[in-house]
C-alpha cells in the first residue's frame, strides 16, 4: 500500500488552501479525501505527481472553490432565513410603532391597538430572532450571556414603555427592571467582553458613551423636570372633580327645593332620588377602595394625605376586590346609572350621552386584583360628575318650564 509522506500531505494542504478553502474542518476533509484518491492511483502504478494532478483535476477548474461555497451556503442557510425574517418583523414593528405614534398624537381611534401590535412584533418576534442570530454568529459563553441579558433588558424596558403609554399598572417596575438589566449587567459585560477580545475600539466606545449620557439626560428630564408639574396637574384635576361634584350637588338641591311644590316635578321625583343614590354610591366606592389599602388611616388622615402628598397617594395600589361586589359594589353603581339613563330617556325622549370609561371592564374582571388609586377614583368620580351635571340640565329645564 502506497503511503504519502508528511511533505506530500503538506503540499496537498497548500493546494487546497490556494483554491479558496477557508473553513478548517472542510479543509481537513478535502485533504483526507484527496490523499485517499492519490494512494489508490499510486497503487495502480502511477507516480505521486501524476496521481496528484489527476486527483485535483477530477474536481474541475472551480470544483474545490464551489464545494466551499456550497458548504458555506448550507451552514448559513438557517441564519440567512432567520435574518430575512428578523428584517421583516423589525420593519413591520417600526412601521406599526410609527403609525401608533401618529394616531396617538392625532387622537385617532385604534392608536392603542397599533401600539400593542408594534410592541409585540418588536419584543416577541424581532428581538428573540436577533438574539438567535447573534448567538450563532458570535458563539462563546461570555458573549452569549451578555446578549441574553441585553435582549431581556430591552424587551422588559420596551414593555414598560408600552405599559406607560397605555396607562397600565406595573409600567414603572418594568422600566426600572429593564433599565437596571441594561445599565448594571449588560453594559459592564459588553465592555468587559470587548476588552477581553481586544475589540474595544473607538467605534464601540463612542456609542456606549453616547448611550449612557443620553439615557442619563433623558432620565433627568423625565423624572426631575416634568414630574413636579405633572404631579400638580394630577392633584388639581383630582380636586377640581371633587369640587365640581360638591357644587353641582348643592345647585341640584337648590333647584329641587325651588320646584318642590310643583306637581309636574313631584311626578319626576324618582330620577332625583336616583341622582342622589348615584352620588352616595360613588362616595362609598371611593371610600371602600381607599380603605382597602389604608385601613389604618382615619378619614381626616386620608384627606390630609390627598392634599399634601397626592403623588404618592395617587400611585398607591388599592384592592379591586373591595369594589367588585355584585350587590353593593361597582356593578350596582353602573346599574343605577343605567336606571338613570332609562328614566331620563322616558322623561325627555332623548337618550343621555354619558361617557363610560373602558377601564370599568378591567375593574369588574375578578382576575384583576390591584390598581392605582388615581385611575379608579378618577373614573368613578368623573362618571358621577357627568350624571350630576346632566341632572342639573334636567332640573333647569323644568325650572324654565315652571317659570
Amino acid at each position: 500500500m502506497a503511503d504519502l509522506t508528511e511533505q506530500n500531505i503538506r503540499e496537498i494542504e497548500v493546494l487546497v488552501e490556494a483554491r479558496g478553502v477557508e473553513m478548517q474542518e472542510l479543509s481537513y476533509d478535502l485533504v483526507d479525501h484527496i490523499c485517499c484518491m492519490i494512494e489508490e492511483k499510486m497503487e495502480s502504478g502511477k507516480n505521486y505527481t501524476s496521481a496528484l494532478e489527476e486527483s485535483i483535476a477530477s474536481f474541475g477548474k472551480k470544483g474545490i472553490r464551489q464545494i466551499q461555497e456550497e458548504t458555506t451556503f448550507l451552514l448559513t442557510k438557517n441564519i440567512l432565513a432567520m435574518r430575512k425574517t428578523m428584517h421583516i418583523t423589525g420593519i413591520t414593528a417600526a412601521i406599526l410603532l410609527l403609525f401608533g405614534s401618529i394616531f396617538k398624537i392625532q387622537h385617532w381611534p385604534g392608536a392603542g391597538i397599533i401600539y400593542v401590535l408594534g410592541a409585540a412584533a418588536l419584543c416577541l418576534l424581532f428581538m428573540p430572532l436577533f438574539l438567535a442570530v447573534r448567538i450563532k454568529e458570535k458563539p462563546g459563553k461570555l458573549s452569549t450571556i451578555s446578549n441574553i441579558v441585553g435582549i431581556l433588558g430591552a424587551i422588559t424596558l420596551c414593555f414598560g414603555i408600552l405599559f406607560k403609554i397605555m396607562h397600565w399598572p406595573w409600567a414603572s417596575i418594568l422600566m426600572n427592571i429593564g433599565g437596571a438589566l441594561l445599565a448594571l449587567i449588560f453594559l459592564p459585560l459588553y465592555v468587559y467582553h470587548g476588552a477581553k477580545t481586544k475589540q474595544l475600539k473607538t467605534s464601540t466606545i463612542v456609542p456606549i458613551i453616547v448611550a449612557v449620557a443620553g439615557f442619563s439626560l433623558m432620565f433627568s428630564l423625565v423624572r426631575l423636570q416634568s414630574s413636579h408639574n405633572v404631579s400638580i396637574s394630577r392633584s388639581n384635576y383630582h380636586n377640581n372633580i371633587n369640587q365640581n361634584i360638591e357644587s353641582t350637588i348643592i345647585l341640584n338641591n337648590t333647584i329641587s327645593a325651588e320646584l318642590k311644590n310643583d306637581s309636574t316635578i313631584n311626578s319626576k321625583e324618582s330620577i332625583n332620588t336616583l341622582a342622589l343614590k348615584i352620588n352616595s354610591k360613588s362616595d362609598e366606592l371611593c371610600a371602600n377602595f381607599i380603605q382597602s389599602k389604608l385601613s389604618e388611616y382615619s378619614d381626616e388622615d386620608i384627606k390630609q394625605k390627598e392634599q399634601t402628598d397626592f403623588e404618592n397617594f395617587s400611585i398607591t395600589m388599592g384592592s379591586l376586590n373591595s369594589i367588585q361586589n355584585q350587590e353593593n359594589g361597582l356593578p350596582q353603581f353602573l346599574k343605577l346609572i343605567e336606571e338613570y339613563k332609562a328614566t331620563y330617556t322616558t322623561i325627555t325622549g332623548v337618550e343621555p350621552n354619558l361617557l363610560i370609561n373602558n377601564n370599568f371592564e378591567y375593574y369588574l374582571n375578578k382576575q384583576n386584583k390591584m390598581f392605582a388609586f388615581r385611575f379608579v377614583l378618577r373614573d368613578i368620580n368623573s362618571l358621577n360628575l357627568q350624571v350630576q351635571q346632566l341632572h342639573t340640565s334636567l332640573l333647569q329645564y323644568y325650572k324654565g318650564k315652571v317659570s
